[in-house]
């Protein structure tokens, strides 16, 4: 099943949700315990400081004034109270069993005054904790002077308040309870404000793909219309752009490919019509054999140029189809450009062209020699073609560093304007050569370029050099 990116994106939002969410409800029950906590530490520390205001040492002995509202035991659900002189005896409790409890959590040395201690203890299991202060204050006889401050008529008392933190509790547990519930119903309907969210982010792409599929097949055009166009967001508008040039490419191939087999019916047509048309006269009537071995010859010239045209077909589908690999091996370069030579000589010879190469002595480098070959060929066949007769086709040959220049020249009319930016390109001839009815093809420098590029050099023209044409092929030494 194919990943929905309006799901991905509600998803994604609605976990966004949940971090903040999450994050902003621990935060505020966090905010809260502290608060709570607080605001009992406050109120124990204001009631223990109360209830030392009380403790008096008369002849030797503290004493805790009751008053008229402490001659009870507090209730349960109020603060629970222990007062301990410096000796760890019981001044004043307020509860029986209190007193073992509290001298067990706050035994030892006395502390200064106004520097109260809390602490959080759990008297039973069953229980809930209870948070407790400890507040010591230094009590001063009222019958005896003062001789120095925390002198031997000074003693410290200790006042120990606690509370139950079941009432806290209580609260942090209500308010736990409504985040709860807040997270999750604000997890709904972060999720379908996701939802809609997406889905309105995924328009222009949902608007883009309903463009796309109204574009032609066999005429692959894609024009947004002005609305829709100013409609695209920006972020996607590199798609777009990059979607027309696309487009724009395989418009331009398939133009390509439709001429491509038009140049190729047009000139396979020429020698199968040749053939045909030889042996619709060779059947009128009876020949001789002096005619019909005529006949034949020029049948078979005719399929010669034939399989040529096929084998040139096919030698640049599979560059085109990437699958050829090269072998390179270290080979000296006069023999390569012997054996190139060789395979245009009876080309030059009817034509009264000569060759002539120059510095191919005494230089090797790393390449595919079959390859090369057919790439030398190929330019000497061009070179010759538009030759005049008599005239020489040379070859020249320049070391530059780690690259080797070959330049195979003519002395022919040259490239026309109109066709050197065109003059790679397959079944490109000039007119002229048409109208003469030239044996090539117009396949010959494609094929020597392409070879080139797989051999890891390139072919181009050379738009200065006059009268004749020169191209200039660069491969590497190794």
């Amino acid at each position: 099943m194919r990943p929905s990116l309006t799901r991905r994106l509600a998803n994604l939002y609605t976990a966004l949700s949940l971090v903040v969410l999450g994050l902003a409800a621990v935060s505020v029950w966090f905010m809260m315990r502290r608060a709570l906590l607080g605001a009992m530490d406050d109120a124990l520390l204001a009631e223990a400081r109360a209830l030392a205001g009380r403790v008096e040492l008369d002849h030797g002995r503290f004493e805790f004034e009751l008053g008229s509202a402490a001659d009870r035991r507090p209730d349960p659900t109020e603060a629970d109270v222990l007062i301990l002189d410096d000796r760890g005896g019981v001044v004043f409790a307020s509860s029986a069993g209190v007193e073992t409890s509290f001298l067990a959590k706050f035994a030892g040395s006395g502390i200064l005054e106004d520097s109260p201690e809390w602490v959080t203890t759990q008297m039973r299991p069953d229980e809930a904790p209870l948070r407790a202060v400890r507040h010591a204050v230094r009590v001063h006889a009222e019958d005896e002077p003062v001789d120095l401050p925390g002198g031997g008529n000074a003693r410290e008392a200790r006042v120990l308040v606690a509370r139950s933190l079941e009432p806290v509790q209580k609260t942090l547990a209500q308010l736990a309870a409504v985040l709860g519930i807040a997270v999750a119903g604000s997890l709904c309907l972060s999720l379908l404000i996701g939802r809609a969210v997406a889905r309105r982010g995924a328009a222009p792409v949902r608007e883009l793909a309903e463009s796309m599929s109204e574009v032609n097949p066999a005429n692959p055009e894609w024009n947004l219309a002005d609305d829709r166009d100013d409609r695209v967001p920006v972020e996607l508008a590199p798609m777009v752009d990059t979607t027309r040039a696309l487009l724009t490419r395989v418009r331009e191939e398939l133009d390509r490919r439709r001429q491509l087999t038009t140049d190729i019916a047009h000139d396979l047509r020429t020698p199968v019509a040749g053939v045909r048309a030889l042996l619709d006269v060779c059947i009128q009537r009876p020949r001789t054999s002096d005619e019909y071995c005529e006949a034949i010859e020029q049948s078979r010239a005719a399929l010669r140029e034939l399989s040529r045209l096929l084998d040139d077909t096919l030698t640049l589908s599979r560059l085109d189809a990437g699958v050829d690999r090269p072998g390179f091996q270290l080979v000296r370069l006069d023999e390569v450009v012997t054996a190139a030579a060789a395979t245009v000589q009876p080309l030059a010879a009817s034509r009264n062209v000569r060759l002539a190469a120059s510095g191919v002595d005494g230089l090797e480098l790393r390449t595919d020699p079959p390859r090369l070959v057919k790439i030398l060929s190929n330019l000497f066949s061009n070179a010759i073609e538009h030759s005049p007769p008599g005239a020489a086709v040379g070859l020249t040959v320049e070391r530059n560093g780690s690259t080797l220049l070959l330049a195979v020249t003519d002395a022919g009319p040259g490239v026309p304007p109109d066709l050197r930016e065109r003059i790679f390109d397959r079944f490109v001839r000039g007119d002229d050569a048409r109208a003469r009815g030239e044996g090539h093809c117009g396949l010959g420098l494609p094929i020597a370029a392409g070879l080139a590029r797989l051999l890891g050099g390139t072919v181009r023209l050379d738009a200065t050099y006059a009268p004749g044409a020169r191209f200039i092929l660069r491969l590497p030494l190794v």
